[in-house]
């Protein structure tokens, strides 16, 4: 039977709120440059991070109302880390001032309207002031702050993405070595993942394959005798085996994830870029040459790279001048023109892979949660800018937009206050080196502003216990 129990009203809105807070000081730890270490004990061993994701994830409590507002905290820094990878912290601490300065509101169908009209004078106000990264310097600074003011990450990094330029790939991966490097290669990637998570090989979530042979098929595959040849073919050869087409028949995915012991193996939904599945898949071929050998690939749930391909180097010469020919057309739409710059990327930009070391495998995963979390803010500085870091572009438009509502006054000084930057100037903070991207900035707001929204229209916690 199911015996459901309810909190209504303020009962169930401070339960909530408990759980943001328990949350919000745990990743207030780890917040700013000069953050500090959370230790985490796991069933795999004891982990030390500074990542406010890591740390989020972690958070527990008895009590299941107040687990709901941890949940939701969880989950805003889920998709913060996901949208831009860096912010987390920021995101679960905006959180928790919106909800806390607003909880006692009478209105809050009306504060809700109000914070979302607020976030978009924000955004408005911040577009005016972002710069584009003008050089290797700005990726150094972005990286080093990020990675906790650790200038080897941001030199490392900031290497890394000078290298392979703005539309190359840069990856990191744990390093049995004390130290970290950095090794470039040929390769490209595709913005599709595995198409079931049971071809799941690490601990991080993704599949990683080595000496893979790639079949591409422009149609479902659908007769499982042909996938066992080719698994066959894989197995005599030792090779990994990545199957690509538009969709798979369950009985084939059923067969390669049974049989991973075997033969290690995954399975990617081709690309369809509305009516340019034709032309990505004869990139592919050309990018993969006539062996269609890779010597890695590594596929997580929305991306798939392939590295140290043996490409047809007069294939790939013709359609990269077939593609600059292409661009010169000033009859492009917006959709044509992204898709014809991400095809010339593909054929002209290499990959960068950051290998992370460590005298013990606990510092090594540290510093891999570090550069982790600075590789994606570099890339969100090259797509999108940089500004004055340190919280002081928040405080900066609380001054000049919000002072006649001191609650959201409040709110956007409050990551200038954690940081102790109430008295520098955006100038200051810049000629400092401390800028952080636009877009992280951006979509912590909105993730903050829209979780706490969320939670203080709620009226009601509902939890079922199911018992037989």
């Amino acid at each position: 039977m199911n015996y459901a129990n309810v909190k209504f009203g303020n009962e169930c809105r401070d339960k909530l709120i408990e759980g943001v807070n328990l949350v919000a000081d745990a990743v207030a730890c780890t917040y700013g440059p000069n953050g500090r270490n959370v230790i985490i004990r796991t069933p795999g061993g004891v982990k030390i991070t500074k990542d406010g994701y890591n740390v989020a994830s972690m958070v527990n409590d008895q009590d299941p109302y107040i687990m709901m507002g941890v949940e939701i905290i969880q989950d805003i820094c889920k998709k913060t880390a996901k949208d831009v990878g860096d912010g987390t912290s920021t995101s679960a601490i905006l959180a928790r001032a919106i909800v806390n300065k607003y909880k006692d509101c009478e209105d809050p169908i009306q504060v809700t309207r109000d914070l979302s009209t607020f976030t978009d004078k924000v955004i408005s106000y911040l577009e005016e002031y972002k710069l584009n990264v003008k050089s290797k310097e700005d990726l150094v600074k972005v990286a080093a702050l990020s990675a906790n003011n650790d200038q080897t990450i941001g030199n490392l990094i900031a290497d890394a993405f000078d290298k392979v330029g703005k539309d190359g790939i840069v990856t990191f991966e744990e390093s049995e070595d004390v130290k970290d490097r950095v090794e470039y290669t040929e390769g490209f990637r595709i913005d599709n993942g595995f198409s079931s998570p049971y071809f799941i090989n690490t601990s991080k979530g993704t599949c990683e394959l080595e000496n893979v042979l790639v079949y591409i098929s422009e149609t479902k595959m659908e007769e499982l005798n042909d996938v066992v040849k080719l698994a066959d073919r894989a197995v005599k050869e030792k090779r990994s085996l990545l199957l690509l087409a538009p969709e798979f028949d369950s009985e084939i995915l059923v067969f390669l994830s049974s049989n991973t012991n075997l033969l290690k193996s995954c399975t990617v939904i081709s690309p369809n870029h509305r009516n340019f599945r034709e032309i990505m898949l004869k990139d592919m071929r050309a990018l993969l040459g006539t062996s269609s050998v890779c010597k890695r690939v590594s596929i997580t749930k929305d991306h798939t790279t392939f590295m140290g391909c043996d490409s047809d180097q007069e294939e790939v010469a013709k359609r990269v001048e077939e593609i600059r020919n292409t661009l010169r057309d000033s009859r492009l739409g917006d959709i044509e023109l992204e898709f014809y710059k991400k095809r010339l990327a593909n054929f002209t930009s290499g990959i960068a892979t950051i290998y992370v070391g460590g005298y013990s495998k606990v510092e090594a995963k540290e510093r891999y949660d570090r550069i982790e979390d600075a590789v994606c803010a570099t890339q969100a500085a090259l797509d999108g800018g940089i500004l004055p870091g340190g919280g002081v572009m928040l405080r900066e438009v609380a001054e000049a937009l919000f002072k006649q509502d001191p609650s959201f006054y409040e709110v956007l000084k409050t990551p200038s206050n954690l940081l102790h930057t109430e008295k520098n100037s955006p100038k200051e903070m810049f000629d400092n080196g401390v800028i952080e991207p636009f877009l992280v900035t951006k979509t912590v707001l909105q993730n903050a502003v829209s979780t706490a929204s969320l939670i203080l229209t709620a009226d009601a916690a509902v939890l079922n216990m199911i018992t037989f």
